[in-house]
Order: C-alpha cells, then structure tokens, then sequence
C-alpha cells in the first residue's frame, strides 16, 4: 500500500492507498520540533487504530512545506516504514509544467493539488487550498501551470487579532453567523473573518478569471467546506486533493 503524507504549517495530513481507493486518511497535529519516535508513535497509532501497520506500507511520498522536519521524517522512514521516503520537489518533478519564475519557490503542495485537480477535470482550473495559507493555482487548458496568488490563512489573520490586539478573544472555532449585524464579540468576529474571507476567495477567484478566462474552481483544505458552503464562485470541495496528487506522482514519475 501507497502511505502519502502532506505537511503543513498546521496539520500533517495521511493517507493509505491501495491502487486508486483511499483506504483510510488522518489529520494530525504539525508538531516542528517531532523527533522520529513521535513521529512513529503517532502515526502507528492511526495505523493501528484503522487495523494497519508499518508492514502494509511498500510506498511512501511526501509533499512538505515545513523543511526542519525533513531529517525526522526521513530517520523515521528508515526506521518504521523500512524505506527512505521521496519527497515531491516542484522543480524535479515531471508531470506538471511550470511557469513559475524560480520553481525552488514553489510548495510541493501546491503542485500535488494542480496534478490532481487538472486530471479530474481536464480544462482550464483554478485550485483554491484553504490551509494556514490559501492558495491559488492556475492550471491551463492543456495542463500547464500559470502561476496563482497566496494570501493569509483564515485561522491565520484570526490569531494575528488575538495576537496583536488587547481585547478581542482568542477564536478557537467558526461558527458561520445567520446574519451579518451581531451584537457580541465572537459573533462579530465570526462574521468579519468567515464572510470577510468569503469575499476574499470570490473576489480574487473572479480577477482572476478575467485573465484566465472561463475555469473550474475545485477547493481543498481544511477549511474548504465552510468556505465553500457561502462562495458564489467554488463549484466542488475535494478534501483529499493533494493526497490523490502524491499517489498520481508516485505511481507516474520513474522513483525506482
């Protein structure tokens, strides 16, 4: 079986293929400082949990945009899954062509959503990721990466109030609001931040199609369905996008 593994700033997402079928997929905490024994022991705990274990795995690729984590993640691939793990790389891989200006820069994440989003749709699409950055990739008619924009995470600008203001409390979960005028502080907050970032994906989808043209707009992350759920512009929710764009990398490109 296929284990794939997106890292990012604020959760580590798992997945465990057999051929096509997802087998079973995890959420875990993205944790810098992790040492390959936590590494093991968290992940061989939802292995086991889904009835799995480090013997069921004969692939293992990540895509990784937290780079300290790099020599933890390849110990434990040595010592637990008994193979060094690949690690996507924008400016090595082969399926997707880039017009990025220096493809070094480029997350590997956001060319695992691009692969698999333009083989599900095969047309000119744009690829919403709403993780603790949101991203934005434009992928042709034919298959070629135009580039995109990032902006601020929604759960990223609430901490940054909590943070940098004295009275506004910590938001620890959104609660979409039935109307916009509300009379407390939370549900303040929940309105300018949900509906405000509603407007911010619309917004930037829409400039954007006006020099793309006419596209799919696919989104996926963590707080993709919330978001979705109030868009004009978001036709389909695709949680595990990135993990189907690791195993169409790792199946595809010539590893062995």
């Amino acid at each position: 079986m296929l284990f794939t593994l997106d890292i990012g700033n604020t959760n580590m997402n798992c997945g465990l293929w057999l051929g096509d079928e997802l087998k079973a997929d995890w959420r875990l905490s993205t944790r810098r400082e992790s040492t390959l024994d936590e590494l093991g022991l968290a992940i061989g705990g939802v292995l086991n949990a889904a009835g799995f274990d480090f013997r069921s795995i004969s692939g293992f690729i990540i895509a990784s945009v937290v780079p300290p984590m790099r020599p933890a993640l390849e110990r434990f691939g040595a010592k637990y899954v008994k193979q060094r793990p690949i690690f996507l790389e924008a400016h090595r891989q082969t399926l997707l062509s880039l017009r990025y200006l220096n493809p070094i820069e480029m997350g590997a994440d956001r060319v695992a959503v691009s692969i698999a989003a333009y083989r599900r749709v095969r047309t000119r699409v744009i690829v919403v990721d709403l993780g603790t950055a949101t991203t934005f990739d434009c992928i042709s008619e034919d298959g070629e990466h135009l580039g995109g924009a990032i902006a601020p995470g929604l759960r990223l600008s609430a901490e940054a109030l909590f943070q940098k203001t004295c009275r506004l409390p910590r938001l620890e979960l959104f609660d979409l609001p039935d109307r916009i005028i509300t009379q407390d502080t939370i549900s303040n907050l929940n309105v300018g931040l949900i509906y405000g970032y509603v407007s911010l994906v619309d917004g930037l989808v829409t400039r954007i199609k006006k020099e793309l043209g006419p596209a799919k707009v696919l989104a996926t992350g963590g707080l993709a369905t919330l978001i979705a759920s109030e868009s004009t512009q978001i036709e389909e929710v695709l949680p595990d996008l990135t993990l189907e764009g690791l195993k169409i990398v790792y199946n595809e490109m010539a590893w062995r």
